[in-house]
This record gives C-alpha cells, sequence and structure tokens, in this order.
C-alpha cells in the first residue's frame, strides 16, 4: 500500500511541475494561502476556498499550481504531498513528513478562457504608503485600507507591483516576501543581498463596478422560469411580457446567478446565451449532466430609468452585533423581527457602521452585502478576529413608501401608580385585551389620562416602545410616584381592516335523549349539503335556550372544527347532557353573496286544456340553452303579474327538477290560471356577452332633401356589413355629437327603417350631417378565419393613372373576387402602405375597388398599386375540409381540462393524423373557447388542449372538445350518402329547433359524427332561400335553428333536416348491443364505465363501439330529456353521472347499450 501511495504522489508532483509553465492566453486565479503548517498542516482545499473566496474560482478548474509563500516549486522542498489535483485541491499532512511539518504553500487554478471574461474589471489607483528606510517597504492591504478608505475594494481580484520609477518587480532582483491579493506587498531588507529594498508602489485589480462612481440603477432578479422542461430560459422577450414596464429597452448589462446566489460560472454549465440582446437562455442538451442550474437574472439600465421618482428607503436596522460568530443583518431574519418594514424586492442595500462609517473604510473582509441575502460580517474571516458592528438600510419600490392610512389602537389604562409605578406592558395588555392590540405595533403613543404629553411631565421614563411596551418605575421619580398613563400603538393598516365575519346558521339536529347530543360534522354535513364550509374556522356552541356551553357544567367530550360537537350522557354526573345546537365560522368567501342569475320568464302553456304545464323538460325543448342544467330557485307568477299564494289555486309542483303544473282537476273552482315561471341559475350562467356592433356608416349628407341613413340602401350599399334583425341603432353627428345634443327633428331612427332627418322639417335650415351603426347579435360579430384574396395588379400610371376597378378585376379574373368584398387592401407593388406613399386617393372601396388619378398628384403622376379583398370564408373553402371527430376525453373536475393528443392518440387510435394542420376548441354545449373567458394554457397541434383550473379566476376551466384538420389524404373520398330527414320541432313555441344535439339523442346511431353538409327544406319540401326566414344556425356543428323573435311576420316556417355522410357510414350497419345496467346511484352516483362493463360482460362489447345509448331504468327516458348531467357520455368511455353534480343530489338509474359494427360476432341485437 505504501509503495502504491508513493507512486501516486510522485505522479502528482510531475503534474504539479508541469504545471508551471503558463501562457499569456491562460486564465489563471490569483495565489491563495488560507492556512498554514502550524496545526495539522497546510489544507488549501478547494471547498474552503470557494467559501472563503466567493467568485475567484471557476467551477471546473482546468489544472492546479503549487508553490511555496516564497516562491519555491512544490517538488523542491522534499514534503510528501497527499493532494494537489483539480478536485480536492491541496493538502500537506504534517504526519506525512520526516521532519515533521510541511512547508507554507500558496495555490492558484487554471480555468477556461471564458472565466476570465467574466465581467469587466478595473484597476485601482497606484499606492505607495511606505518606503524601505527602515525594515523594508510594506504595502499590506490592511494598512492601505485605513490609510485610503474606500478606495480598495474589499476582495481585490489581482495585485500589481513595480517600483516607484515603473520597474517591474520582476526586474529588480529582490526576494519578495509576499505579493497577493489577501495580504498585499511586503519586502523586508533583511532578505536582500544589498540589505535593502527597492521603493515599491502597488495597485489592485477590482470589479468594474467598484470604479463606477456613479450610482448604479439595476432592475429587481428575475426567475420566470426553471430547467424541469428544456431548461432555463430568462429570455428579454418573455420577461418584459411577464413584467411590463419593469425592464429598459436598451439594458446596459446583465447579471447572472443562481436562485440561491451562486455565481453563474461556479456552476460548470455551458450557457448558451447571456447578453443584453437576449437575455438569458441554458438549454438542458448542452449540459454533462442532462440539466441546467435554475438561474436568476437583473439589468442594469441608464440611470434615468431608475431615477422616475422620489426615492424609497427603510429605516436602519440593526438587530445583530458583532459579540457572537459576526454580525447578521439578513433580511430573513430582519423580516422576522420587523414585519412589513422591508419591501418584498428592494432595489438597493446601504451598509454603514452603527457609528455612521462607510462599510469600505473599516477594512472588514465582508461574506455578503446584496438585495438577496441582506447583509453578513463573519468574525472568522477577520484578521483581527471581529467585525465591526453593522447597520443596514434597503432602497424599495416608491409605492412602498406611500403613505397608508394610520391605524391607531383604542387607548389604555391598565395600571396606575399607587404600587410600583405604572406598567402598560404590552404583555399584560395583550392578556387582559385578546386581540386589540397587532403582533408587531408600529409605534407607541403615551400620554396622561388627562390627555398630557409624556415629556411634559418630567418623569423618568423607564421604558416606552413598541417590544416591551410602557413602563414608569416610582422609584426613578425623584418628586414621588409617576403621572397616571395611558397608552396606544399604531398596528399595519390591514389591522384595522373590519374582516366580515361569517357564520353559519344555528344547527341543532339530535337531542340529548338517547346517549347525548352528537351534533358532528359528518352528520350536520349529510342533513344540510352545502350549508357548512370545507374547513371551517371556529366552532360556537350554546343550548337550545341560548346559554353559554360554560355555564352548563357538562363534561363536554369534543367540541371542535374537526368532529364537531359531543357530548355524553355516561359522561355526566348528574344525568344527562343538555339540549345544545352549533354553529361554525367560515372564511368570509364562503357567505358572500354571488350575484342572482334569473332565465327570462317562460309561459309556454295556457289552461284551456288539462291546467297549464311548464315543465323544464317542455321548457328546455323549446328554448334550448336558455335554462341551466340545475336551477337554484323557481319563481312563479300569474302572467298578470300576481303572486302564486294569491290565487288560491292547488299547486301540483312548483320546484327546480320538474318545473312548474297546475292540474284543473285539482280546482275547486273551475280552471288554473295562467301562470308563468322563471329560474334562478349559478352566476357563471348568467355571464353578460360581449356587445357586437357595426362599423359607422354616413351614405348621406343633408344637401339635398336630407340625410337619409336608412336600412335599405346601407345594406345595398354595404352587403353583409349589417346583421338581418339589428337589436340597437347608435346616431351620431359625423363630429361625434349626440343625436339629442343637436336640437333637429329626427323623423326615424330605429333598427326597422334605420334614420331619417329631413330638411323640411328643421326650424332653422338644413339637418346635421349624421352617421349611423347597429348592434346585432353577438355571432354575428364572432371572428372567422380570415379570406383575402390575392394580390391583384392589372393597371400601371403610365396612362392617366392606376385604376383597379372592380369591374375591370371581375372581366380579367374570372371567379377570382367574390360578389360583394366586405374590405379592401391596398399597397404599392413594392410592399408600402398607400398612406405613406402622399398620394391623393380618387377611390378606394368594396363598391368600386381603387382610382388613383395622376391629374390629381403634385409631381403629375400615381404610385404603381396592388389590390386584395376580403371575402366570407365560404368563398376560399373550395376545397372540402378533413377535419376529425369532437373528442371530449377529460372534464375539469380535476386539475382542468387536458385533451392532449398524447391522451387522445391513446384513447382514439388511428383517429388523429400524425401532424394536424389546425385545432379547433369549443365548450361542449358548442360555446366559443374565446368567449369563456378562460386562461388557456395550450392550444395548438403539437400539444393538444390543456386548461388548468389553478390558473382561472374562479378556480374552475369549462368543459371543452376539440377536434383537428388534417391533410384530405386522411379523409379518403368515398361515396356519399344522406340521413333520412329529421322534424323533431314545430315552430309551436320559440322556434324550430333541430339541433344535433337533441336529434342524436332522439335518434342514437342514425347521423353519422362528422356530417359532411347539411340539407335544409321547408317540410312540404321548399327551399330554406325561398322563404325569406332570418335563420339563426344552419350547419352541420349545430344543426339547424330558426328563431320566431327574429322573423318580421314573428314565426319561423316549419323545416326538416338531413345530414350527408361517407359512404362508410350508410354502408356499415349497427349492431346494438343488449341493455347494461351494473350500477345504481345509491353510492356516489351511476357509473356505467366501458371497462367496468367489459370485465362483468366479457365478450359482449365490440373492441371500438361507435355509439351509446342512454336511458332510464324505469320509463326508457332519453338521458336528453332528463335535464340531468352527465361527467362522461362517451362510446369509448362509457357513461358516468355523479350525484354531486345534480340539483336533487341524485341521478336517475340509467342503462347503457353500444352501437358496433354488425362484423361483430355475439353482440347483436337488433339492426338499425
Amino acid at each position: 500500500m505504501k509503495g502504491v501511495c508513493i507512486t501516486l504522489i510522485a505522479v502528482l508532483l510531475i503534474g504539479s511541475s508541469q504545471q508551471t509553465k503558463t501562457k499569456d492566453k491562460e486564465c489563471w486565479t490569483p495565489w491563495f494561502d488560507r492556512d498554514n503548517p502550524s496545526a495539522t498542516g497546510d489544507w488549501e482545499t478547494l471547498i474552503d476556498l470557494h467559501k472563503e473566496n466567493p467568485g475567484k474560482i471557476c467551477g471546473n478548474p482546468l489544472k492546479i499550481q503549487v508553490q511555496t509563500i516564497a516562491g519555491d516549486s512544490m517538488t523542491s522542498t522534499g514534503d510528501r504531498i497527499l493532494q494537489a489535483d483539480t478536485t480536492t485541491g491541496f493538502i500537506c499532512r504534517n504526519e506525512d513528513q520526516k521532519c515533521g511539518k510541511c512547508e507554507d504553500y500558496r495555490v492558484r487554478f487554471q480555468c477556461p478562457e471564458s472565466f476570465c471574461k467574466a465581467g469587466p474589471r478595473c484597476w485601482t489607483s497606484w499606492f505607495n504608503r511606505d518606503n524601505p528606510s527602515e525594515d523594508g517597504d510594506q504595502e499590506t492591504l490592511i494598512e492601505l485600507w485605513k490609510e485610503y478608505p474606500g478606495k480598495i475594494c474589499t476582495n481585490p481580484l489581482n495585485i500589481e507591483v513595480q517600483t516607484t520609477s515603473g520597474d517591474s518587480m520582476a526586474s529588480t532582483g529582490d526576494t519578495i516576501a509576499r505579493a497577493d491579493t489577501a495580504v498585499g506587498f511586503v519586502c523586508k531588507n533583511k532578505d536582500q543581498k544589498d540589505g535593502k529594498c527597492k521603493d515599491y508602489h502597488v495597485r489592485f485589480q477590482c470589479f468594474k463596478s467598484f470604479c463606477d462612481k456613479a450610482p448604479k440603477c439595476w432592475t429587481q432578479w428575475f426567475d420566470r422560469d426553471n430547467p424541469s422542461a428544456k431548461g432555463d430560459w430568462e429570455t428579454l422577450e418573455d420577461l418584459r411580457k411577464e413584467y411590463p414596464g419593469k425592464i429598459c429597452d436598451n439594458p446596459i448589462h446583465i447579471h447572472v446567478q443562481t436562485v440561491d446566489g451562486g455565481h453563474m460560472t461556479l456552476t460548470g454549465d455551458k450557457i448558451h446565451k447571456a447578453d443584453t440582446t437576449t437575455g438569458f437562455i441554458c438549454r438542458n442538451e448542452d449540459q454533462k449532466k442532462g440539466k441546467c442550474k435554475d438561474y436568476r437574472v437583473q439589468f442594469m439600465c441608464p440611470l434615468s430609468f431608475c431615477m422616475e421618482g422620489p426615492k424609497c428607503w427603510t429605516q436602519w436596522f440593526d438587530r445583530d452585533n458583532p459579540s457572537a460568530t459576526g454580525d447578521w443583518e439578513t433580511l430573513k431574519d430582519l423580516r422576522k423581527e420587523y414585519p412589513g418594514k422591508i419591501c418584498k424586492n428592494p432595489v438597493n442595500i446601504l451598509v454603514q457602521t452603527t457609528a455612521g462609517d462607510t462599510m469600505d473604510s473599516t477594512g472588514n473582509k465582508i461574506h455578503i452585502a446584496d438585495t438577496t441575502t441582506g447583509f453578513v460580517c463573519r468574525n472568522e474571516d477577520q484578521k483581527k478576529g471581529k467585525c465591526k458592528d453593522y447597520r443596514v438600510q434597503f432602497q424599495c419600490p416608491e409605492r412602498f413608501c406611500k403613505a397608508a392610512p394610520k391605524c391607531w389602537t383604542q387607548w389604555f389604562d391598565r395600571d396606575n401608580p399607587s404600587a410600583k409605578g405604572d406598567w402598560e406592558t404590552l404583555k399584560d395588555l395583550r392578556k387582559e385585551n385578546p386581540g386589540k392590540i397587532c403582533k408587531n405595533p408600529v409605534n407607541i403613543h403615551v400620554q396622561t389620562i388627562a390627555g398630557g404629553t409624556m415629556a411634559s411631565t418630567g418623569d423618568k421614563i423607564h421604558i416606552a416602545d413598541t417590544s416591551t411596551g410602557f413602563v414608569c418605575r416610582n422609584e426613578d421619580q425623584t418628586g414621588g410616584n409617576c403621572k397616571d398613563y395611558r397608552v396606544q400603538f399604531e398596528c399595519p393598516a390591514s389591522f384595522c381592516k373590519p374582516a366580515p365575519k361569517c357564520w353559519t346558521q344555528w344547527f341543532d339536529r339530535d337531542n340529548p335523549s338517547a346517549t347525548g347530543d352528537w351534533e358532528t360534522l359528518k352528520d350536520l354535513r349529510k342533513e344540510n349539503p352545502g350549508k357548512i364550509c370545507g374547513k371551517p374556522l371556529k366552532i360556537q356552541v350554546q343550548t337550545t335556550a341560548g346559554g353559554t356551553m360554560a355555564s352548563t357544567g357538562d363534561k363536554i367530550h369534543i367540541a371542535d372544527t374537526s368532529t364537531g360537537f359531543v357530548c355524553r350522557n355516561k359522561d355526566q354526573t348528574g344525568g344527562n347532557c343538555k339540549d345544545y345546537r352549533v354553529r361554525f365560522q367560515c372564511p368570509a368567501r364562503f357567505c358572500k353573496p354571488a350575484p342572482k342569475c334569473w332565465t327570462p320568464w317562460f309561459d309556454r302553456d295556457n289552461p284551456s286544456a288539462t291546467g297549464d304545464w311548464e315543465t323544464l323538460k317542455d321548457l328546455r325543448k323549446e328554448n334550448p340553452g336558455k335554462i341551466c342544467g340545475n336551477p337554484l330557485k323557481i319563481q312563479v307568477r300569474t302572467t298578470a303579474g300576481g303572486t302564486m299564494a294569491s290565487t288560491g289555486d292547488k299547486i301540483h309542483k312548483a320546484d327546480t327538477t320538474t318545473g312548474f303544473v297546475c292540474r284543473n282537476k285539482d280546482q275547486t273552482g273551475g280552471n288554473c290560471k295562467d301562470y308563468r315561471v322563471r329560474f334562478q341559475c349559478p352566476a357563471r350562467f348568467c355571464k353578460p356577452a360581449p356587445k357586437c356592433w357595426t362599423p359607422w356608416f354616413d351614405r348621406d349628407n343633408p344637401s339635398a332633401t336630407g340625410d337619409w341613413e336608412t336600412l335599405k340602401d346601407l345594406r345595398k350599399e354595404n352587403p353583409g356589413k349589417i346583421c338581418g334583425n339589428p337589436l340597437k341603432i347608435q346616431v351620431r353627428t359625423t363630429a361625434g355629437g349626440t343625436m339629442a345634443s343637436t336640437g333637429d327633428k329626427i323623423h326615424k331612427a330605429d333598427t326597422a327603417t334605420g334614420f331619417v332627418c329631413r330638411n323640411k322639417d328643421q326650424t332653422g335650415g338644413n339637418c346635421k350631417d349624421y352617421r349611423v351603426r347597429f348592434q346585432c347579435p353577438e355571432m354575428f360579430c364572432k371572428p372567422g378565419p380570415k379570406c383575402w384574396t390575392p394580390w391583384f395588379d392589372r393597371d400601371n400610371p403610365s396612362g392617366s393613372g392606376d385604376w383597379e376597378t372592380l369591374k375591370d378585376l371581375w372581366k380579367e379574373y374570372p371567379g377570382k373576387i367574390c360578389n360583394s368584398p366586405f374590405d379592401i387592401q391596398v399597397q404599392t407593388t413594392s410592399g408600402d402602405s398607400m398612406a405613406s406613399t402622399g398620394d391623393t386617393i380618387a377611390r378606394v372601396d368594396t363598391s368600386t375597388g381603387f382610382v388613383c388619378k395622376n391629374k390629381d398628384q403634385k409631381d403629375g403622376k400615381c404610385k404603381d398599386y396592388r389590390v386584395r379583398f376580403q371575402c366570407p370564408k365560404s368563398f376560399c373553402d373550395k376545397a372540402p375540409k378533413c377535419w376529425t371527430q369532437w373528442f371530449d376525453r377529460d372534464n375539469p373536475s380535476a386539475t382542468g381540462d387536458w385533451e392532449t393528443l398524447k391522451d387522445l392518440r391513446k384513447e382514439y387510435p388511428g383517429k388523429i393524423c400524425d401532424n394536424p394542420i389546425h385545432i379547433h376548441v369549443q365548450t361542449v354545449d358548442g360555446g366559443h373557447m374565446a368567449s369563456t373567458g378562460d386562461k388557456i394554457y395550450k392550444a395548438d397541434t403539437s400539444t393538444g388542449f390543456v386548461c388548468e383550473n389553478k390558473d382561472q379566476a374562479d378556480g374552475k376551466c369549462e368543459d371543452y372538445r376539440v377536434r383537428f384538420q388534417c391533410p384530405s389524404s386522411f379523409c379518403p373520398m368515398g361515396p356519399r350518402c344522406w340521413t333520412p330527414w329529421f322534424d323533431r320541432d314545430n315552430p309551436s313555441g320559440t322556434g324550430d329547433w333541430e339541433t344535433l344535439e337533441y336529434l342524436r339523442g332522439e335518434n342514437p346511431g342514425k347521423i353519422c359524427h362528422n356530417p359532411l353538409q347539411i340539407d335544409v327544406q321547408t317540410k312540404f319540401g321548399g327551399s330554406m332561400d325561398s322563404t325569406g326566414d332570418v335563420i339563426t344556425v344552419a350547419d352541420t356543428e349545430s344543426g339547424f335553428i330558426c328563431k320566431n323573435s327574429d322573423q318580421k311576420c314573428g314565426k319561423c316556417k316549419d323545416y326538416r333536416v338531413r345530414f350527408q355522410c361517407s359512404g362508410n357510414f350508410c354502408t356499415q350497419r349497427v349492431c346494438w348491443t343488449k341493455w347494461f345496467d351494473r350500477d345504481n346511484p345509491s353510492g356516489k352516483g351511476d357509473f356505467e364505465y366501458l371497462p367496468y362493463l367489459r370485465k362483468a360482460y366479457p365478450k359482449e362489447i365490440c373492441k371500438v363501439p361507435l355509439y351509446i345509448d342512454v336511458v332510464t331504468t324505469d320509463t326508457n327516458m332519453p338521458f336528453i330529456a332528463t335535464g340531468q348531467i352527465s361527467s362522461v357520455f362517451s362510446p369509448t368511455q362509457g357513461f358516468a353521472c355523479r350525484n354531486t353534480e345534480q340539483k336533487g343530489g341524485m341521478c336517475l338509474d340509467y342503462k347503457v347499450r353500444f352501437g358496433c359494427p354488425c362484423t361483430c360476432e355475439g353482440i347483436i341485437q337488433h339492426r338499425e
């Protein structure tokens, strides 16, 4: 073993000797000498050197160089070296040496060249405090710091020495005792051959920031990313989005460190970017260990960026003194001891001694002084063994210093000076006045009980502060007793804000006639669902007669917010427990009243037949989407406005499950009254829809008979720009004034005619010049994909100008431009905007096109222009699109709604192409994603769709479904077929609603998942267009809707619909399984999941069902007609109904069956 050690040491010695040569381009640290061999040896380990010299040594040194402090090579000493490498550093142990002691060594390390370029450096001025007239020339740092306070940085990076005449130190031939950044420079006369050193001066290299005397302007630290994904991306582009206004336009420098304060270069990470143009990027793929460290960044900005407001500095803090291990003024400790006194992200730190001297003038080696940690000076780092006593203050954003309203407690006078004095201590005051004084008062105010100031009394006060309170001792007074004082305390403003108390009602579910009184939370929640919050803050117990629990003398088993209340008869000495009631305090938000959301009034029936039937089932059919799934309340009135109770009618039903029923046969005096109903829904059901307004129109002026902005003329001149039935009209003068302010007599201003002002009706001459706009239904404004034509350039200005008129363009480019363009866009053929040319344009609109005349131009000639036109989306859809079916694999009951491609492909193999072109997202009830207000995490063709509950203001996403557009090759064109005609509704109610949702529910398996086309005609075969009806919807996503309210005559025609499907839908017959009913709703609900059914009924369900049919077990009512909510309804997942989601608290009992391809054997029940 000895031989092996000696061989290893020999190799180390050789390696060390080979490292003595350096090249100019190499990057070496300063020399380090942290230890001497007076104890167990000389330990210059990297772990200790990094601690004592933060930022001075790179993370992965390339080489180590070792020599004695006199400059001799390590190999020349003959010492046996235990360790000398770039992993551990250097160790020489005295016990290994023949003479019993190592030499005193120093080390330095070679680092990557980039480490030496890590930041700009600067040099101090030259210093010459000593001359060699006595013992030698001593230019030590400790003396220089004293004589030149603030002129040399705390931890110099390098030292340069030359004679006062400018010769290099090496050229003198002097033997130098010391020349490093730890001690400075020492040359002793006794070491010289001629008995005297030359006269030297020195200077030191520091970080450039030390030399920049102007105040710095640094941003806060930013940490927007972590390396859990591809790496740590702290880019300026992202940071500016997330922290608007917090970073200047052109940063001067970037500063990067790990989130725990480590230097970037010490991590050993390979950094992709760290500059003021991009910001910072570290990529996991570039790292040997596969992952970057977690970094934060800040940027230096021009000083003006930080000087936009008055400075905001905290008070001075001095929480520690250096009597123990040093002076620790850390932000962590300061915030504990001074809550609310320091902002979250300080901008700057200022440090000085408690005597007011600057930190630099002390000569102390400072461990930390920054806005992340605070200030630390360690005694162990000091030459003289002890730090000075320091205080610190922090600069905060201006808003932190803005005066908040004062919050003072009441006056307290708990003591008088009749005994030892007047003791108004916080400890005693809090005992006697619980909750009346904040935890950390900001200020104390003392006066006599007569209102005199404390100072005016002449009393010697022992204590008056926010830590102890107030003490005046009689023994300290010269003239007898203290005066009688009272005190009050200033608290943070939040202490004075009264928090609204939120208490539940009183509950008394049990009495002590049996085993005792059990008012447990478990039982109370069962019997009073939704009436008690999840985590009560307090419990209050009293007898049913109002007496306090303590006054009864009963022995109480439990009374807390976890279990509730239990009093057991067997625990009482005098018989039974008293009868108690309880209530619970909940967070304030539990009691916040939600805004009321009521549906419109509905009156679908009258009592002329069997009675008045306003049932939810019928109302939902006739008013789809107008009533929420689980109404909270029902309100019933007669059509004349009278209350239900006032009629005297005997009401059969009036609840949120069935709706309202009054039967004539139940009445003694004949028929029921005629009633109307409405329902209260959750607030989110009533979220207001955004307003949809047309552009302003000004087609006429009052120069002739007046200003005629009629709908008839506006529609002719602006086809497609105004909806069929405007909701409102708004009129302004062309200068922006209101119609009423003009004093004009207006002939017409409504949504039927439009606007007319006639000159002949005015007393003072002509009408003003007006413009109008119209409010339309929201769907009219829903943005669809833009459809633009190609650019056209049919003319150039060589003749009379540039004429790009629609008339000519239609002739020259037949079929390339729609008949009624929505918009026109014009630019020069070189791509410049029309406005930038300065040309006078004769015409640019969607009626004529574009005209520029040479004669109108100052220089006699127009630029050469090109034009394009915006058309309806249908004009651009020349080729049939290939869309997948709708997918809804998740709901937001857990962390959100995750419709990711990864999961969808697992559950729907082969149903989605490899590279989708587009994604389409909507709510499961067909609403647009943008209309929900949800913050969407992902919606793209790479990931799919993700909405996270935690990102939403109300804590929960809507339930979404997605589909994907694929290349047309994914949807092979085959034979097409049409479904039968469907006519499920007639316009006797609110209109004719032939929606796919209801059609599929009533005709399972009869309509394909993704219809290619819809065909609509009247029930007698007339075309939809020939009727003149205003149609709300007619497409393959929603189906068909015609609303009576949109028609001029008040009623739609009666329509029927059919859908075109791919050929295989019509050729492949559907075979239905038998009905399955494996669960009932007695537990948490009715769960007919496909995996469970497969286990219970092996080989009875095909591998990939095409359809699912769900009905109640008792009446075979289709699920869609029940009004209940499903959490899962899918042929590939099955069916689930949760009791907690139903208004009545319980699902109906359902059975399911699946539609399969008829090729599957053993499952056929019947064919359709």
